[in-house]
Parts: C-alpha cells; structure tokens; sequence
C-alpha cells in the first residue's frame, strides 16, 4: 500500500455513519433468515478491520508518515525524524557436483545433484533521529556451512550496527559489520558480487565479519577505514562469554580513486554507463587467538589472523577486471595454521544490457588444491531484482578443499575428488 506525500483528510465519522447504516441491513437480512451467525461474524470481523484501517490511514496522513518501494518497503516520517527500509533477498540453486570417489563412499567425494534454498536475507535499514544517525540489521538463513556460517540451517544475525555521520566525510560504526580487509569488505552482503554470490579468493583469505567500533573517512578521490574487533577468523554471529572470545584484532583499509562515483562502486560489476574508474587498495589486519578460544579442526593452536592484501579494479564502461593478492597468517582457507600466499585474477563484462559474462581463477599457495576456477554468466531479468546465474567450478586437483574452515558446501562443490560442479542459481531481491 502507497501513500502519498500529502494525503487527502479521512472524515473517520463519515465513514462510521456509513458502515453502521450497511450493517443494519445486513441484520436487517440476516432476520430473514439470508445469513447464519457463523457469517454475520465474519461481516463483523471485516466492517472492524476497515474501521481500524481508516483510523490508521488518518494518523498517519496527520504525522505527515509515506510509504513508498525503492526497492524495498519504504516507510519515513514527514519531519525525516525517521525511516525504515524493509528488504527480501532470496536466492535458490540446482547444483550438480561431479565428483570421483568410490560409488559406495558415504562421504561428500562423490556425484550429487539437488535443490536448495542457498540463502534468504532480511534486510531492514534507515535512519533514527536525524538522517546521521543509521542503522542496519540483516538476518540470513544458508543452508550450507560457508566462509561466514559454521552451523547452517539457521537464522542468524549477519550484520547489526549503528552510524553515525560526523560531517565533512567522517562516519563511525558500531556492531557486527564487515572487517575493512580486502576488496570484498566494500561489498554490503553478497548480493552485490559479479561471480554471483561469493568469491573464491574471499573465501579462503577473506576477514569476514565481526563485531567492532571503526571510524572512517571518504573524500573525493580517497577512502579509509580503521577499526578494532573481536578475533578474526574464528566466529561470525557475535557471541562472547567471560572464558572465551576475548581476543583483540585491529584492522583497516584503505583505498586511491582514479575517475568514477563511490556510490556506482559499491557494486562490483560496472554497468555500460558508468564512468570509467580505477581503484587501488591496500589492507592489513592483527588479530590475537588467545589459547582458550575455540580451536580449528585438528589442531592445538588457535588462529591469529594476521598479514596484509592489496587489489586494483577497473571499471571500463560495463567491463571489470580485478586483480588481488594476500599474504595471510591462519587464513580460511588453510588446512593448518601458518602463512600463506594467495592471488585472485577476476573479469566481466556486459555482453548485452542485461547478460553479464564472468570469470575468476584463485590461487593458494601450499594447500592441497591451489587452483579453483569458475566462469559463468548472471542474466538480470528485471533490473537488479531477478538475477539468473550459470556458471561451472573447477577445483584444479584431488584433495580437500576445505580449510580450517568448512567452506566446499558454500562454494557448490564436493569436500574433495572434484572434477567440477554446475550451479544455476535464481536470486530474488525486492
């Protein structure tokens, strides 16, 4: 239901007189015997609903209140004391994972095919007070374990914060939000993601998502952000305790803007009528794992994400090309705790106004399967509304491609023995 800006005076008494004249023929009839009680509840029930309705409409045409889709339902105060921006994501997918293990393995090494529904995000946003002061909270439910998620099948929160604006490009942010790291930490959820809902290179080297105070400053050509969270690497929906998850982490990003808008590069993939645009960026993190937190799968020790990633990305009028490199102490994707060097080569390109080829190759180094490549195409039926991906993954080797981390029911593909998946995913976002 929309309202408009200034919506026309209710008479709530008029239409009272109305109704109450409707229901004494209704009774009226009903002593002929044309309707039993069972109905003249129902007639009851319907007459008080538009009552309340009416009274509704009227409070909120006098507090100057608009409901409006942009995308999203959209509710704001006349005096812009307020907002609230209400939004679904879901996103559902046929996979077929091919794989070579044994026929009568009971493991995940071997050829399986299936629907799932991979992720559905609400989403609700807008402001408190005064439009500097924002909020955001999302609650995801995955039916996988990923690069965020340890127990899937669940609702549970993926960001919760509060900003506020300090004018003349400062802004801090409290709660659960993106650890400024790498490139994809610009991204707000996964929505935004050219190889449609996740890249491999973030799942394996990625910082994830914490709960943390940063501040940050964005000017003209230059953009920074700094912070410290809780322990990187370790646990996502912000839970802590007296005798664990007491570990320090520090973070921060920075990046140098050569042509092209902040607001158009907050999606990853350039449309053919954005301005062209290049982006360098450099992050380095620290995080302490204290002895008494949780522990990695076969292992002793506790992660202490430490190390530094750099990135360029241009944007050339519907077409992005992405380079990115980490060096990274217990990242994700690693089988055991250490040091690791990782690349991520990346493109896409709008072949049409609404098909969008992609391609991307991640490097580890010193891991069981180095290579995972994955090409495909997202179709935009409706805008950025209905989103249509195909694409294929190819693990280059045998092993598990699993790190510290579960992260191979996330990316489609089996725990090991791969020879390559399909994915058709469908994401709906309104």
């Amino acid at each position: 239901m929309i309202f408009p800006s200034d919506p026309p005076p209710v008479d709530v008494q008029r239409e009272l007189a109305t109704m109450r004249t409707e229901l004494a023929a209704i009774r009226a009839r009903m002593q002929d015997g044309w309707m039993d009680e069972e109905r003249a509840r129902q007639v009851r029930a319907v007459v008080q609903d538009a009552l309340a309705d009416s009274a509704t409409r009227a409070s909120m045409g006098d507090a100057g209140w608009t409901v409006s889709y942009d995308p999203g339902a959209t509710i704001r105060s006349g005096d812009a004391a307020g907002s609230a921006n209400f939004t679904v994501l879901e996103q559902v997918r046929f996979v077929c994972s091919s794989a070579y293990g044994p026929a009568d393995g009971n493991g995940d090494s071997n050829t399986r095919w299936g629907l799932e529904n991979r992720r559905t995000n609400l989403t609700l946003q807008g402001h408190l007070v005064d439009p500097s002061v924002t909020y955001l909270a999302l609650l995801s439910y995955q039916s996988q374990a990923d690069r965020f998620v340890q127990v899937p099948d669940t609702l549970r929160p993926m960001y919760a914060q509060l900003a506020k604006d300090l004018g003349d490009g400062w802004r801090t942010v409290v709660g659960l939000q993106n650890v400024p790291w790498d490139l994809e930490s610009d991204f707000f959820g996964s929505s935004r993601l050219t190889t449609g809902d996740y890249s491999v290179f973030n799942y394996r080297f990625g910082a994830g998502k914490q709960p943390g105070v940063t501040l940050r400053r964005q000017g003209e050509s230059a953009r920074f952000s700094v912070g410290t969270f809780s322990q990187v690497n370790v646990r996502a929906d912000g839970g802590w305790n007296s005798d664990e998850y007491l570990s320090f982490a520090v973070a921060g990003r920075g990046e140098l803007k050569f042509g092209g808008d902040w607001e158009r590069l907050s999606w990853m993939s350039g449309t053919p009528r954005d301005e062209p645009a290049v982006v360098l960026g450099l992050g380095g993190c620290m995080s302490n794992g204290r002895a008494q937190n949780p522990q990695p799968p076969g292992s002793l020790a506790t992660p202490s994400a430490q190390g530094v990633t750099a990135d360029v990305r241009a944007s050339l009028r519907g077409t992005t090309l992405i380079a990115q490199y980490a060096w990274m102490r217990d990242p994700v994707g690693a089988p055991e705790l250490g040091w690791y060097h990782g690349l991520n080569l990346q493109a896409s390109a709008f072949v049409t106004g609404g098909v969008e080829a992609c391609a991307q190759a991640a490097w580890m180094g010193d891991v069981p399967v180095e290579w995972i490549a994955q090409a495909g195409a997202n179709v935009f039926l409706s805008g950025t509304h209905v989103k249509l991906t195909l694409k294929v993954i190819v693990p280059f080797g045998g092993g598990d491609v699993n790190g510290i981390r579960e992260i191979s029911g996330g990316l489609g593909i089996a725990a090991s023995d791969n020879n390559a998946s399909f994915v058709s995913q469908l994401q709906l976002m309104y």
